[in-house]
């Protein structure tokens, strides 16, 4: 009886298996090396009238309409609120809105602006938000 074969191809199985081990562990050590998602940069200009409060993008990152969010805080005295105003759904927005983005797109990006229709009294602190980060206070 000849063994000699039997060997052979018990060793290139041997190898195979470490390889595939190898590089089995080489993928999951590079996977965790790999850096997380960064959290949008904006630069934000904001003014106000009476009637609307208006943050212009000047620069950084482009932030899809739908994960923004304007947060408007109040502090007379005693009795503080907050109002968050977002993106209307799927986008559709209108004069009625009390959030509107200019030009109507689904991204704020530079040249964009956001248009928050509340009656500015004095005193109130704004903030640009996505669920990651705030972008503007």
């Amino acid at each position: 009886m000849n063994n000699e074969a039997v060997s052979g191809v018990v060793g290139e199985m041997l190898m195979i298996s470490l390889v595939l081990l190898l590089v089995a562990i080489f993928a999951v050590s590079l996977n965790n090396c790999l850096p997380t998602e960064r959290a949008p940069t904006v630069t934000v200009m904001i003014t106000n009238t009476t009637e609307n409060i208006t943050l212009y993008h000047k620069g950084g990152d482009w932030v899809q309409a739908s994960d923004l969010e304007v947060i408007v805080s109040n502090f007379p005295g005693e009795g503080s609120q907050a109002k968050k105003y977002r993106s209307p759904p799927g986008g559709q927005f209108s004069a009625d809105e009390h959030f509107n983005l200019s030009p109507q797109k689904q991204v704020f990006d530079i040249g964009s602006s956001i248009i928050v229709k509340y009656n500015v009294t004095g005193g109130e602190k704004v903030s640009l938000v996505t669920p990651r980060a705030v972008l503007f206070t």
